[in-house]
């Protein structure tokens, strides 16, 4: 999928989903929620940084 793929189904713009992958930018749990439910993966996968 691309970035303007994925941003299109969270109805974000590509320019805050670059800015959230690059670190510039801290999404609201709500956009994390969204993410999740978009992606099929859980939230605190997003915070599982063991792997």
């Amino acid at each position: 999928m691309t970035q303007e793929q994925f941003a299109e189904l969270l109805d974000i713009s590509v320019d805050f989903l670059s800015l959230v992958e690059r670190g510039l930018n801290a999404p609201s749990f709500e956009s994390i929620e969204s993410f999740s439910i978009t992606l099929g993966i859980p939230v605190r996968d997003f915070f599982d940084f063991t792997s």
